[in-house]
């Protein structure tokens, strides 16, 4: 009869074996952080690429002021107002179309502009376009200006996606992913400045009324009392306007 040897797991061979898996399990953890670590890089990456850049773009407003003074190099250039809300289809069409010309045309001293946000698509609610707005105005009170823009941008080119899903977490994250500091973040998330934003929307809805003596909407571009066209049916924008103008 043949006698079968079991042989003791305290043993030397049994040891290879623990050493063995443990080594194993040391290189899973290894690419498994290698992968969480490039992963957080490309978002990063992607993140600095996504960066506003308002170098050489002055950009103010005190809390209670019914517009946002964006002034490039030339204080003396041609000043025009926009009028804008972030739950407005059309807007977002005409950001994506001129916005990087706009910011490009400030830098160059070519232009000035009063952006003059609206919240009237949330029918006296606290939604997206006032929190939306509550956001920029927190983000550019603190002086974070590339974030502000940023957020402005990213709201505008994902409006599909974020109109329905927005509030001051939401927000606030978003925020938080492009820099924002911890008390830019708290006040989002707080919604420290909804009274700022609804005043806004509400001043600048008469402002236009009385201005035009018609019935406000957006996207509205407006230079030395006249509209002008966001995009022309001959493709001059509204930048291209104001920069002629000179």
């Amino acid at each position: 009869m043949t006698t079968r040897k079991v042989q003791n797991p305290n043993s030397k061979g049994g040891s290879a074996f623990i050493w063995a898996v443990v080594a194993v399990i040391a290189i899973a953890a290894l690419v498994f952080g290698l992968i969480i670590f490039n992963g957080n890089k490309a978002r990063e990456e992607m993140r600095e690429a996504q960066m506003a850049d308002m170098t050489g773009i002055t950009v103010e407003w005190a809390d209670g002021e019914d517009l946002i003074h964006l002034k490039g190099a030339n204080p003396d250039a041609p000043t025009g107002q926009l009028y804008e809300d972030f739950s407005c289809g059309f807007c977002a069409e005409l950001h994506e179309e001129t916005d990087a010309e706009m910011l490009q045309a400030l830098r160059d001293g070519s232009i000035n502009v009063e952006l003059r946000p609206m919240v009237f698509l949330d029918r006296g609610a606290v939604s997206h376009s006032t929190n939306s707005l509550a956001a920029v105005l927190a983000l550019i009170s603190h002086g974070e200006l590339d974030t502000a823009f940023t957020l402005r941008d990213y709201l505008f080119l994902n409006q599909a996606q974020m109109i329905s899903k927005s509030n001051p977490d939401k927000l606030a994250d978003l925020a938080k992913d492009y820099g924002a500091s911890e008390e830019a973040v708290a006040d989002i998330r707080e919604s420290t400045f909804v009274e700022a934003a609804q005043k806004m929307g509400m001043d600048n809805l008469n402002v236009q009324r009385t201005d035009t003596g018609e019935d406000p909407y957006t996207p509205r571009v407006r230079f030395e009392g006249q509209d002008v066209d966001g995009v022309s049916d001959e493709g001059k924008t509204w930048v291209e306007v104001l920069t002629e103008s000179k």
